[in-house]
């Protein structure tokens, strides 16, 4: 419980020293809004002039686009700023300053690194996502609603992980991780359905870099898709991946952390 409140503490003091200067923040919102407005608008336009887009519809491509930005959004407000500077932390050796800490090393330095300039994507994606529900008149049970829950949690939580594996390498090199293009390249693949590729990247997706499960797979169950390479069951194995990616990033944290060679100052 005490290291929820410290957390939680670090959390509203980084986001008080974020809006110091509101004006700045605000624009910094105001221009993500514009930037990812304009592609969900063109991605609406583009794919109702053609109809479809491999079977799917301009509502049902925008909801999909939506999951996708918005989970990177929740993923990126913990993880984004301390990935990309994980090798600073070794070569300054700051990253003293975490095991010093009445918390857990990574929860400090996660806490520490927050970044909530994302709000932008995540209020973006919410009225993107009530437009395309709105659109394709879509009548839920509770336990769909539910189930939008759980996907964009755990689609949350498949995106962080992915990211700190590709760039956790950088403790060890001191440098930037040479399996960090490896999720910035490949992760705009599912802005849209993947069964627009070829079978092998669709394979790629589904297995070694499970991106699929962030929202293509999960969001077949709300929308009635069955199409890809999966079986029925891979509709609802988000969870699942994303609790063994959990366990994979912490095990992979532990190795890591113990290059760390503290400066000595």
């Amino acid at each position: 419980m005490q290291t929820i409140k410290l957390f939680l503490q670090i959390i509203k003091y980084q986001f008080l020293a974020q809006i110091e200067y509101p004006g700045a923040y605000l624009a910094g919102i105001a221009g993500q809004w514009a930037a990812y407005g304009v592609e969900l608008f063109l991605i609406f336009l583009m794919v109702g002039n053609f109809g479809t887009l491999a079977g799917w519809s301009a509502p049902e491509v925008v909801f999909l686009f939506a999951i996708w930005l918005l989970t990177y959004a929740i993923a990126a407000t913990f993880t984004f700023n301390l990935c990309r500077n994980f090798g600073e932390l070794v070569v300054n050796g700051t990253m003293d300053e975490s095991l010093i800490r009445p918390m857990p090393p990574f929860l400090y330095l996660v806490a520490t690194h927050i970044n909530l300039g994302y709000l932008s994507h995540i209020t973006l994606t919410t009225i993107a996502l009530i437009f395309s529900i709105l659109r394709l008149e879509l009548s839920w049970s509770m336990a769909q609603w539910g189930w939008l829950i759980v996907m964009i949690v755990f689609g949350s939580l498949i995106t962080a992980c992915i990211m700190m594996l590709c760039e956790m390498p950088a403790l060890k090199t001191k440098s930037r991780s040479p399996f960090s293009p490896l999720f910035w390249e490949t992760r705009v693949f599912t802005q849209y359905p993947i069964t627009i590729y070829p079978e092998i990247l669709q394979f790629i997706f589904s297995t070694i870099l499970p991106l699929a499960f962030i929202n293509f797979y999960p969001a077949q169950a709300l929308l009635g898709k069955t199409d890809g390479l999966g079986m029925p069951v891979t509709i609802w194995l988000s969870p699942l991946i994303a609790l063994a990616l959990v366990v994979i990033t912490f095990m992979c944290w532990k190795k890591m952390s113990k290059y760390y060679e503290s400066a000595g100052t």
